[in-house]
């Protein structure tokens, strides 16, 4: 005789919802906050020119996108040569390709490193 089956439960854990940063343009030259993770579209009518800072201690894991929004080379410096790349040294500057749609994501890995995670179309120097 065989036994009969008993129905399982399943228990699902929750699944936190979050919400994407707001997107932020920048119209002129600037800097990019960095005491939040955000999405910067840069739209200046000619090269802009951008600062980042260091993260800081209290913003590591802070994560930066950057998109270039109009036809121009845009130049953002990371202050301090901060910026590492996977290559020798730490860099200062990405310049963003000569048209809409280039893009740098960063994510603050110590209080004094940008690592970048996606580089499309830019140049790191």
């Amino acid at each position: 005789m065989s036994t009969p089956l008993r129905p399982r439960t399943i228990f699902y854990k929750h699944r936190a919802q979050f919400a994407a940063p707001e997107i932020t343009t920048i119209t002129g030259d600037g800097a990019i906050p960095v005491d939040r993770d955000s999405i910067t579209r840069l739209t200046k009518g000619s090269a802009a020119a951008v600062t980042v800072a260091a993260p800081g201690a209290k913003n590591i894991g802070r994560r930066l996108e950057i998109h270039g929004g109009s036809d121009f080379a845009h130049v953002v410096t990371f202050t301090g040569s901060t910026l590492v790349d996977g290559t020798t040294g730490a860099s200062i500057t990405w310049t963003s390709a000569a048209f809409a749609g280039s893009s740098l994501t960063v994510r603050a890995l110590t209080a004094t490193l940008w690592s970048v995670i996606v580089n499309n179309l830019g140049t790191i120097a």
